[in-house]
């Protein structure tokens, strides 16, 4: 028999020698939530000031569309890189905000998610206008 196999059978043996489902099924592996505060859907209209991938400056009009105390994620028509700094403004508060961005993802040719960090938690940020709740 194969190791794979083998490895399969040994799980089982010690799952059943300790009360758990001894099922074909394994169960699938659950990882530790890693955020210290829970991402919350945003619609948050956002400008941005930063620099493009070519170093010319910019800014933009945007939209958060997840968010928590310690960053978020936008969409943004301007290419950017990773360990890039931006200035987020939040529009309807106008708040301001200097973040990191930690990733880039490009889905379609204009519009990029882009993964940003804050230096130090601030959940106010993304308080949307008019109302004195957080997001």
């Amino acid at each position: 028999m194969s190791r794979i196999y083998d490895a399969i059978q040994c799980a089982r043996e010690t799952r059943s020698k300790n009360g758990v489902d001894t099922a074909e099924y394994l169960g699938e592996m659950t990882l530790p939530e890693r955020r210290g505060t829970p991402r919350r859907d945003l619609g948050i209209d956002l400008t941005v000031y930063g620099r493009s991938a070519g170093e010319t400056a910019f800014y933009e009009q945007a939209r958060a569309i997840i968010g928590n105390a310690s960053g978020g994620v936008l969409l943004l028509g301007v290419p950017v890189l990773e360990g890039q700094d931006l200035l987020l403004i939040n529009n309807g508060t106008s708040q301001e905000q200097i973040c990191n961005i930690v990733s880039v993802r490009t889905d379609r040719m204009e519009i990029c998610e882009v993964m940003v960090s804050f230096p130090s938690p601030n959940p106010d940020f993304w308080k949307p206008s008019g109302t004195g709740r957080v997001i």
